[in-house]
C-alpha cells in the first residue's frame, strides 16, 4: 500500500492503546465506546465524506470514541486505526453496555456474503447485508436457547434490530474463535477467496481490500489481530531472511534503506509457497517471486515477516481470543 498522505504519526500512535494494554481490558476512564452498525463502515482521515478512505470496520466491532464534529465521530479500532466515521453507523454505549455487548452470545459470518432478512424466509425484508467477519448478537429464548425456525438463526443487530439468517452462513463465534489453527494452509485457504476481488485504498473487506487489508482480513478470519497498515504489519512478528521463507509469510515490498533515505514499505503480500503469493494489486491476484515465469510480479521483496508461530508471544500479535474488544478478559 502506498504511503497515507494522512497516516497516523507516530505521535497520535504513541497515544493510543497498545496491543499489551488491549489484552488488559477496555482503555480506563471515562471513555466512550460503540459498536459499529454497518456490514462495512468506512473509516474517513477527515469528518467529511471527501476525505480519503483510510480503514473500514465491520458490523459488530467494539470501538472507541475520543472526538466528535457535527455528525461524525473519531474512533479508535482494535487495530489500533483512527478515524472519522458517521454517527449513523455507530451504537453508542457506556462502559457498561459495551461491556455487555463484548460478553454477549454473538455469531460471525463465516460467508462470503449474506443477509439478516426481517422473516425467516430468503424472500424476506432485507434488513441489512453481512460480510465474512461481520459479528451479531444471538437471540435467545427464555432458557437462554438460541431462536431458531428451521433453517434460519434469530440475531439482533447492534442497534437491537431483530431479523433472521441462515444458518449455514454464521458460527457461533466463541466456537469459531476457540477453533482456530493458525495454520499456514488455512491462511492460503482463505486468501483463495479473495480472488478477483478489487483493490480499493482503504478497503478491508471481501467487498473490496487494499494490499494491507487483504492481509488483515486473512489473518482475521485465522483468529489474529494484525495492524492496519503495511508499514506497520512490517514491524511485527519475526523477520525471515528470503530464502526462509514459509507458506503464510508477509511478504513486504517498498525501497529499501540507503546511507541517504529510510526504508519504505509500500506493499504487503502472503508468500504461499512456491514463490508465488496473494496480494491486492489493482485486483487481488497471485503473482511469482519467479522471474522467469509468466505471472512474475515485477518486483522483489525488501523483506519478510513470519505470523504464525507469534501471536499473543509480545512480539505485537494478539489473537481475537485475547482481545477485550471481542471478549471479556
Amino acid at each position: 500500500m502506498k504511503k497515507r498522505s494522512l497516516c497516523i504519526t507516530a505521535a497520535i500512535l504513541l497515544l493510543l492503546p497498545s496491543y499489551s494494554a488491549f489484552s488488559q481490558g477496555l482503555p480506563e476512564g471515562d471513555r466512550r465506546f460503540a459498536v459499529v452498525e454497518f456490514s462495512t463502515n468506512f473509516m474517513r482521515e477527515e469528518p467529511e465524506y471527501e476525505a480519503e478512505n483510510g480503514d473500514q470496520a465491520l458490523m459488530g466491532t467494539v470501538v472507541e470514541i475520543i472526538d466528535e464534529k457535527s455528525y461524525w465521530r473519531r474512533i479508535v479500532s482494535p487495530e489500533p486505526y483512527t478515524a472519522w466515521v458517521n454517527e449513523m453507523g455507530l451504537v453508542e454505549m457506556d462502559r457498561a453496555e459495551a461491556e455487555a455487548y463484548i460478553a454477549a452470545a454473538k455469531y460471525i459470518c463465516t460467508a462470503d456474503f449474506t443477509h439478516v432478512f426481517a422473516v425467516p424466509d430468503n424472500g424476506g425484508e432485507r434488513i441489512s447485508d453481512l460480510v465474512m467477519g461481520c459479528l451479531v448478537r444471538k437471540k435467545l429464548d427464555s432458557r437462554g436457547n438460541p431462536v431458531r425456525r428451521g433453517k434460519y438463526l434469530a440475531v439482533l443487530l447492534p442497534s437491537g434490530k431483530e431479523g433472521w439468517v441462515l444458518k449455514k452462513k454464521v458460527s457461533d463465534f466463541s466456537e469459531w474463535t476457540a477453533s482456530r489453527k493458525m495454520r499456514a494452509e488455512d491462511i492460503s485457504e482463505c486468501a483463495m477467496r479473495f480472488l478477483g476481488v478489487p483493490y480499493m485504498w482503504g478497503g478491508t473487506s471481501i467487498k473490496h481490500v487494499d494490499c494491507s487489508g487483504l492481509s488483515r482480513c486473512v489473518f482475521f478470519m485465522n483468529g489474529i489481530l494484525l495492524p492496519r497498515n503495511a508499514s506497520q504489519q512490517a514491524k511485527v512478528g519475526e523477520e525471515v531472511p528470503m530464502d526462509r521463507l514459509e507458506e503464510g509469510d508477509l511478504l513486504f515490498f517498498g525501497t529499501p534503506a540507503s546511507a541517504d533515505r529510510k526504508e519504505r514499505i509500500s506493499h504487503v503480500g502472503i508468500y504461499l509457497g512456491d514463490s508465488l503469493y496473494i496480494h491486492s494489486s489493482q485486483v487481488v491476484r497471485i503473482n511469482s517471486l519467479n522471474e522467469e515465469d509468466e505471472n512474475y510480479g515485477g518486483r522483489k521483496p525488501i523483506r519478510a515477516r513470519r505470523i504464525l508461530g507469534h501471536v499473543d508471544d509480545g512480539n505485537g500479535i494478539v489473537s481475537i481470543s485475547n482481545s477485550p474488544y471481542y471478549f471479556a478478559q
